[in-house]
Parts: structure tokens; sequence; C-alpha cells
């Protein structure tokens, strides 16, 4: 343990160090519980599952994180640090990250898949537009927020 930080991990030790502290623990619980009980729902629900579809969803979602998604983080978190100045980072991480979110919880509504022909109740709105007017709200204000922070860091230093 770091002695300025008694929750910090030892480089040294990096196994028995993240034991510690117990409550930590806690945490872990309820996510393997609720692991295990969409294990045991996935695995009991017969025909009402088709598992070679959602084994395609599951691990085409696994590849599309690891192949796209993580690295295109990754590159731009590098553009980020050689681009922008450092009180501006957390800003366009958040705003990003936020924008990302919204774009991917999005998605399946811009895609519209289920809609019908004489069903204009399914999406009665331009969802695309208005994700996109959302992200760019989201990115402005982050923007904004980069800014400041800038231009605070600035006067102080």
């Amino acid at each position: 343990m770091s002695p300025s930080d008694p929750y910090a991990s030892d480089p040294a030790r990096p196994a028995t160090s993240a034991r510690g502290p117990w409550w930590r623990w806690l945490f872990l619980l309820p996510g393997l519980v609720a692991v295990g009980y969409g294990g045991y729902g996935l695995l009991t629900a017969g025909e009402r599952v088709p598992l070679p579809a959602w084994a395609t969803w599951f691990v085409g979602s696994a590849l599309l994180h690891d192949l796209v998604i993580a690295p295109l983080w990754i590159a731009l978190g590098w553009l980020a640090a050689k681009v922008l100045p450092r009180p501006a980072r957390p800003a366009a991480v958040v705003g990003v990250a936020v924008a990302g979110v919204l774009s991917l919880i999005a998605l399946p509504y811009v895609l519209g898949p289920g809609a019908r022909p004489g069903n204009d109740s399914f999406l009665p709105h331009d969802i695309g537009r208005n994700v996109l007017l959302i992200d760019l709200a989201v990115l402005l204000a982050a923007a904004v927020w980069g800014t400041v922070a800038t231009v605070r860091a600035r006067r102080a230093g």
C-alpha cells in the first residue's frame, strides 16, 4: 500500500494489494449474482431465446468493442494528449464519452428496426437529427468547459 493513499495498489505486490479493503468485494457480489441470474435464464429459456443469434450478438459486440471502439478511443486519447492543453483534456474526454454513449443508446431508434410504413407513431420525430443536436450541445458544453479551465489555469499559473 502507498503511504499517502491506503487504497492505492502497490506495484511491488499487485495481486495482494488489490484484495483490500474488504468492502471492495461488496461491489463485486451484486454483479456476479446478476451475471449468474442472466446465465441461468439464458440456459433455461428453451426455444424462447435463439442461442445462435444470441451468441452472434454477444461475440459481435465484444469484437466491435475490441477491434473498433477501444482502438478509436485510444487514438482519440493520444490525439487529445498531443493537441489539447492539459486543463482542457478532462472536458474533452467527458464530452466525447457522453456524446458517444448517447449515440450508441439512440442507434437502434435511428436505424429504426421494426418500423412499419403505415405506423407513423413508432418514431414520430426525426430521432437522428435530435440525437445529433443533443450531441452537438454536449460537445459545445465540453468545449466551453475546456476553454474556461484553460483560461483559469493560465491566469493562475
